[in-house]
């Protein structure tokens, strides 16, 4: 009897060695990739180690923060860095803490590149480069580090300066072998590598006969491809963009094709710069001074560093700036703005009370707070309003002087009123030869070198005519002039120096002028009764006569001029206390 077969089991055995022979081969392939990869120790190999730690879940954000001092946070490839003062950290978009380690520099400088990533001790010897999340390589140098950076096939340069003040460029490759070394007597501010790392542009400074200048130099290969020198001003940061070179100074951006010519360039006009950050599309630049001026402009440049897209004034203090995709970021210390890098407009605001920095990363913006890493999303601007925007922009000019408001010239006009009565309260020094100048008292009482008129009429009568003799007791009894009454307020003084002071400011009370008058009408009847005793009673009718006759009504002029002597005789009446009082009066 024929044996039946059994095809269906047949076909599942057949499938399942196929099944095995691929899964052997394809095992056989990974290991030798691994064990080539080791063999190589390429920063590839190192970041294929790290793909399962970048794909795996996460608690989700917001996390715990690790704490310390936050030096920075930073995005490598897919991995969110955050940089503290001991220790750096990577984690992946589930939040998850894939990889940290102590990194024990006193001024540690982070440099990305793709998916690599290079810590550096500023004024130091160590630094360390990382591929995705895992320590690549590390290393020491012989001479406090400058500056440096990495390319994204794991080549890095770092500048360095000797005792001589003299400046040197190392450059190694991916397996940590040395290269090529620059040197120039500069001091190297900052460097950028290409891609592949062939080309390096070095910013370096120098000075010249009392002037500050710059030098822009690319290498390719090790070989000087071309310079390019700049007067004044500071080079800050440089980057490639393709083959060419990107250079951001204190007075503007200029973009530098492969062979040494600028072909785009941005001028500040002036303005003092405060803040920026170049990224794909451009450049988002901060000018002002918020502890002068309460503000910023923001403005946002092309990436052909020619193009002004828009400008928007900023009121609040800056933290961080950071620009990515089509969005500028601005992290201040009460708010956290999102503006388009189209026309600078807002698109998104939120009050801040706790971030102190953020970092952009895929769709997400991950900010951190005292306690904790949180992610918000990133808004996107319009595209439209590339397209709406027509009016070219210009940069206010900065060296022009603002108009300034009417608040400011009311102050300054009162500060220089001030001034000028401060001066004029001041009493200047005398000096030999010179005479006093005019001093001003209250209002009514005023000392004149030159008197007017009518008071050089009223001297002139009080000094010119022939008063009687001070130390003669008593004028002729025989003179009966009609004038005796005119000088009755006239009272000598002890000092003939001092010039008595006269007002204009009349009294208001009229009974006070007629008081005035009478009183020297008072003064003689006491006079002639003190004389009366000396001579008989004829002549003693004849003085009390006289006397009533003294009570008549006097002219006009004659009361002017009592009025104004009255006036000296308050201001004198302290001085005149213990003076002995005369009368101009001829007694009988």
């Amino acid at each position: 009897m024929a044996k039946v077969t059994d095809f269906k089991a047949l076909k599942r055995k057949q499938m399942r060695r196929r099944s095995l022979k691929v899964l052997g081969l394809i095992a056989l392939i990974l290991a030798g990739t691994y064990f080539l990869s080791s063999m190589m120790s390429t920063p590839s190999f190192a970041g294929l180690s790290s793909v399962l730690d970048m794909i795996k879940g996460g608690p989700g954000y917001p996390i715990d923060a690790p704490g310390g001092k936050v030096k920075g946070m930073y995005q490598n490839e897919s991995s969110l860095v955050m940089l503290n003062e001991t220790t750096i950290y990577f984690y992946n978009t589930s939040g998850s803490e894939v990889y940290s380690a102590l990194h024990r520099m006193g001024n540690p400088q982070i440099k990305t590149n793709g998916t690599m990533l290079l810590n550096y001790d500023r004024g130091s010897k160590t630094y360390a480069a990382y591929s995705r999340n895992n320590l690549f390589y590390s290393g020491k140098t012989d001479s406090a580090i400058r500056c440096g950076d990495i390319s994204e096939n794991g080549c890095i340069a770092i500048a360095t300066q000797t005792e001589n003040a003299q400046t040197q460029v190392q450059v190694q490759d991916a397996k940590q072998r040395e290269l090529y070394t620059w040197k120039t007597d500069n001091a190297v501010t900052a460097l950028a590598m290409s891609g592949n790392g062939s080309n390096i542009a070095i910013a370096s400074s120098y000075v010249e006969q009392g002037e500050l200048k710059n030098a822009l130099t690319v290498l390719k290969n090790g070989k000087e491809q071309n310079r390019y020198e700049l007067a004044n001003q500071l080079i800050l940061a440089v980057e490639f963009d393709g083959a060419n070179v990107r250079c951001i100074t204190d007075r503007s951006a200029f973009i530098m094709s492969p062979d040494g010519k600028i072909i785009g360039q941005f001028d500040y006009k002036g303005q003092s710069l405060a803040a920026f950050s170049m990224y794909e599309n451009g450049v988002a630049l901060v000018f002002g001074n918020y502890e002068q001026d309460r503000k910023y402009t923001l403005a946002s440049v092309a990436s052909d560093f020619f193009t002004l897209n828009g400008t928007k004034t900023l009121t609040d203090s800056i933290q961080k700036i950071k620009a990515y995709g089509n969005t500028i970021m601005v992290l201040g210390a009460s708010s956290f703005c999102e503006y388009s890098a189209y026309d600078c407009e807002m698109i998104k605001e939120e009050s801040n009370e706790s971030y102190y920095d953020i970092q952009p990363m895929g769709n997400s913006i991950y900010a951190m707070t005292t306690t904790e890493i949180v992610r918000l999303p990133l808004t996107t601007p319009s595209k439209f309003s590339l397209f709406t925007n027509h009016a070219p922009k210009q940069l206010p000019d900065g060296t022009e002087e603002e108009e300034q408001s009417q608040e400011d010239l009311d102050l300054l006009a009162g500060i220089l009123n001030g001034m000028k009565n401060s001066a004029n309260d001041e009493e200047p020094e005398m000096t030999i030869g010179e005479s006093e100048p005019e001093t001003v008292y209250e209002e009514g009482f005023i000392e004149r070198e030159e008197p007017v008129q009518s008071e050089l009429e009223g001297e002139q009568q009080v000094e010119e005519p022939e008063p009687p003799a001070i130390d003669s007791d008593w004028d002729d009894p025989d003179d009966s002039s009609e004038s005796v009454n005119q000088w009755m307020d006239q009272v000598p003084v002890q000092d003939e120096d001092v010039e008595p002071e006269f007002s204009v400011q009349e009294p208001a009370d009229p009974q006070e002028k007629n008081s005035s008058s009478r009183r020297p009408a008072v003064s003689s009847n006491k006079d002639s009764d003190k004389d009366s005793d000396e001579d008989s009673n004829k002549d003693s009718d004849e003085d009390s006569g006289q006397a009533e006759s003294s009570k008549t009504p006097q002219s006009e002029s004659t009361k002017e001029k009592q009025q104004d002597s009255k006036s000296n005789k308050k201001d004198n009446k302290d001085e005149k206390k213990d003076e002995p009082l005369f009368s101009s009066r001829r007694p009988a």
